[in-house]
């Protein structure tokens, strides 16, 4: 059975899913995580809203 990869998040740009294996880098701030991901439709280097 084929499972849906883990998504990070949505594009505060387009607003469509950006699945894990888009991530880019993920590092620790003084908030927590936060990350960078390349969305696939759009195209743009973004932090994805949860």
């Amino acid at each position: 059975m084929a499972t849906e990869p883990a998504r990070l998040g949505v594009c505060p740009n387009c607003g469509n899913d950006i699945p894990s294996g888009y991530l880019l880098i993920e590092y620790e701030t003084e908030n927590g995580r936060a990350q960078f991901a390349e969305c696939p439709d759009c195209r743009e280097i973004v932090h994805p809203r949860l």
